[in-house]
């Protein structure tokens, strides 16, 4: 294993990501935030808005869960850019919900006087298909986090709205891509000869440029809020706590393990398995994406985080894997046997039995 040499991230294991003389590609977008114009974008975000409503009650759908992007999202919109009802959208899961996810998502319909809907799949699909997807690929919230994404467009599309918003474009925070587009990929259709695509570093407030076989769709598209302003944690929970979020330390409910803070992926107790299945696969989960994150927002040291990876990335929080078990009905012991037969041994070698990083 090799480290970034900025934030601490182990290079190479997030799968499709970039890095270049050392440094991983999510440290070199966060410093390339800074030679964006945010300022125009979010001026243009306002006109654009106005120019868009196509529903007579609704100016916009908003995808959320009641967490702190979600408290971001509306409140910005609201407050700076001139809505006045959104329609907010959750897609909910069959987990044990916490007290905070529950005061949270009543908080935000409150605080704006929003309409919600609350979208429940089916939940024996939900069960059969997590625990698939769990077996044959340890990718286990695989099929809700697809519904999470294709729910609000489909809603959108009933009520005849035209824009809805996301947060963070994950693609770009994480490293994945070095363009922080606004509009997410599936805004865009193919066309023939030359069209327009949103341009991330427009002139002073054109927002679009020349290039091939891409247009914008006349139906729905997405924006992400996190390429609006520039994204970090610390301003989506600031701006979320502003307005009333609270995390699990405010309900005292769940000290949580194997995480090193309270108020990222709370409002159901086994969604965070999602993030450990990711650590047989590709040696790190939850603490190193938030302790590296951490790093480049500039409130932590590489050094920590390094420090905190290594004595609690590896851990499995035991009542986020007993809710996990409960849900989709398998045994603990079932649950240790698949994650047994998933650790990569390119990464980790076995020392008195257990699974360690090379």
């Amino acid at each position: 294993m090799t480290y970034c040499k900025v934030c601490g991230f182990p290079l190479g294991a997030r799968p499709n990501t970039y890095d270049r003389d050392g440094v991983c590609g999510a440290c070199i977008n966060s410093e390339a935030k800074k030679s964006i114009d945010f300022k125009a974008r979010q001026d243009w975000l306002t006109e654009y808005i106005k120019a868009n409503k196509t529903n007579p009650e609704y100016d916009c759908v908003v995808a959320v869960s009641g967490g702190k992007d979600s408290h971001m999202i509306v409140r910005r919109l609201y407050e700076n850019h001139g809505v006045k009802n959104a329609l907010l959208v959750s897609v909910t899961d069959e987990f044990t919900h916490t007290q905070a996810g529950k005061y949270n998502i009543s908080n935000l319909v409150c605080k704006y006087n929003c309409d919600l809907i609350t979208y429940r799949c089916q939940p024996e699909t939900f069960k059969r298909e997590t625990k698939k997807d769990f077996e044959e690929s340890l990718h286990p919230l695989k099929w809700i986090e697809e519904k999470i994404y294709e729910i609000p467009v489909k809603i959108a599309k009933a009520y005849g709205i035209k824009l809805i918003f996301f947060g963070e474009n994950s693609a770009f925070e994480y490293g994945e891509t070095d363009k922080l587009e606004i509009f997410h990929p599936s805004s865009l259709k193919e066309v023939d000869g030359i069209s327009l695509k949103y341009d991330p570093k427009p002139q002073p407030f054109g927002v679009v440029k020349s290039v091939p076989r891409h247009i914008l769709r006349d139906d729905v598209n997405i924006i992400y809020m996190g390429a609006i302003y520039p994204y970090s944690i610390a301003d989506s929970l600031q701006c979320a706590r502003s307005i009333g979020f609270k995390d699990l330390d405010d309900f005292d409910e769940w000290p949580r393990q194997g995480s090193i803070e309270q108020y990222t992926q709370i409002d159901s107790i086994a969604y965070i398995i999602q993030l450990f299945t990711k650590y047989p696969k590709y040696a790190y989960q939850r603490v190193a994406d938030i302790a590296c994150r951490f790093v480049r927002e500039g409130t932590m040291t590489r050094e920590k985080a390094r420090e905190l990876i290594d004595q609690k990335d590896h851990i499995c929080d035991p009542m986020a894997k007993e809710d996990f078990c409960k849900t989709i009905g398998i045994s603990i012991a079932e649950f240790d046997a698949t994650i047994e037969k998933w650790y990569n041994p390119n990464l980790f070698e076995k020392v008195d039995g257990k699974w360690v990083v090379k």
